[in-house]
């Protein structure tokens, strides 16, 4: 994934150079991508710009731009990423635009009668999580299983798991084709049109799995700051927070 990622950096700055208009690129975590794409092209329009989305597992994104020292934004799927890595100094301004919370996810209609994340450990269930170095649903996840029921829970689930995912959009993929009877994701991505119709939703108790706060980070070596923070304005504002609950980032 980071030589993919690291790959589309180098092509973007290569024709980045020849571009006649103001180009942005965007870390986006890829649960978040809908309603950032919606929102970009608000700004390219206002502003005669172009920005560049780049998505995969918010890890994998901060150790590319990390690398590449290039780039504008970065929205990872939690402020914990921020938190972790404030101090190296590549992460400015913040804003926050929704949140994120983990649920279990199924099959449509939940055919198996899922109702907890006792049935992760149900050799009858199929389940898929996601790699906690990877993705932040694999972070998340990883705290609520031992939130839930401790570490050792935590560990027995991960054994028994049909499948790691890399990412939220991994997981989707793999109910979708119904790989999987089960597994654990960010909520708001079982809402998306694409997924909607093959996935059934269960929430899971907060005191387990709490809402991750969701922030745009204006990235130290933005070459155009001032498009960055109006964007990152839009985002928070009361028309973006409207384009963030449309696709389930706030209730």
């Amino acid at each position: 994934m980071k030589k993919l990622l690291l790959v589309f950096i180098s092509i973007f700055l290569t024709t980045s150079l020849f571009a006649q208009k103001p180009t942005l690129l965007f870390y986006c975590g890829i649960t978040m991508v809908k309603p950032m794409l919606k929102i970009s092209k608000i700004i390219e329009k206002k502003y005669n710009c172009k920005i560049n989305i780049l998505q995969g597992g918010s890890g994998d994104l901060y150790k590319s731009l990390k690398y590449a020292q290039k780039g504008d934004l970065y929205l990872p799927g939690s402020a914990s990423y921020r938190k972790k890595h404030l101090k190296e100094g590549l992460l400015l301004d913040k804003v926050y635009v929704g949140y994120n919370q983990a649920a279990i996810f199924v099959q449509k209609g939940n055919p198996l009668h899922i109702k907890s994340l006792d049935r992760l450990l149900d050799d009858k269930v199929a389940t898929m999580l996601c790699d906690p170095k990877s993705g932040s649903i694999g972070k998340q996840t990883k705290k609520v299983l031992i939130a839930y029921k401790g570490e050792q829970f935590y560990e027995d689930a991960f054994d028994r798991t049909l499948e790691v995912g890399t990412d939220s959009r991994n997981i989707n993929s793999a109910l979708r084709e119904k790989i999987v009877d089960m597994a654990v994701n960010w909520r708001a991505s079982g809402y998306f049109d694409d997924n909607k119709k093959y996935i059934d939703i269960i929430d899971i108790n907060e005191k387990y799995a709490p809402k991750k706060k969701l922030e745009i980070n204006l990235l130290k070596f933005s070459q155009h700051p001032k498009i960055a923070k109006a964007f990152m304005k839009y985002a928070s504002s009361l028309k973006g927070q409207q384009i963030m609950r449309e696709y389930g980032f706030i209730k």
